[in-house]
């Protein structure tokens, strides 16, 4: 794209120069330019040739073009700043309220002071898939799970093929079934 635009710049010169050469005689001539209002005396300029009208007229058209651009592009930088002020602002929300929904909530005035006047000791409560349980209850729990696993290993690694490690498997658990709770 770049040197599109140099092609095209480089060919806009040319196009100049060569209207600047076929016209010398033209462009040559003196002009006087006028300003007649109503309320003011009449101005004149001194002559200045014609070619000298048209490059001024060149470069405040250029002028005004440069200033349009910086223009615009100071608007945008201002609207990029503005989006960052915004977004940096929501981050922020964000992560208050992520802190907020992470926090775990301080227990009541009425709860620390039952806890604190209470004789019992307090049961570290586990959560588990079904509920919540205190710890005596799920470390009731674990040597019997433990245990069952144990045999299953234990069962698996006696057998010799993969037919038997699936049968002594299968006594293993309605060994389980049979014994009483």
């Amino acid at each position: 794209m770049r040197y599109i635009k140099v092609l095209l710049l480089a060919c806009l010169i040319f196009l100049a120069l060569v209207f600047f050469f076929q016209n010398q005689n033209i462009l040559a001539t003196k002009m006087e330019l006028k300003l007649d209002l109503f309320f003011i005396p009449p101005m004149k300029s001194i002559s200045l040739p014609f070619y000298f009208l048209v490059i001024c007229a060149f470069f405040v058209g250029v002028l005004l073009a440069l200033s349009l651009l910086v223009w615009d592009r100071l608007q945008l930088s201002a609207r990029l700043l503005k989006s960052k002020w915004k977004v940096q602002s929501l981050s922020s929300k964000l992560a208050k309220a992520e802190r907020l929904l992470n926090h775990t909530p301080k227990p009541s005035l009425f709860a620390r002071l039952r806890r604190f006047f209470s004789f019992e000791e307090a049961k570290p409560v586990v959560v588990t898939d079904e509920g919540q349980k205190s710890v005596d209850s799920v470390a009731s729990a674990l040597p019997q799970a433990q245990a069952a696993k144990d045999a299953t290993k234990n069962a698996a690694a006696k057998a010799e093929t993969p037919k038997d490690a699936a049968a002594q498997n299968d006594a293993a658990s309605c060994n389980k079934a049979e014994q009483p709770a």
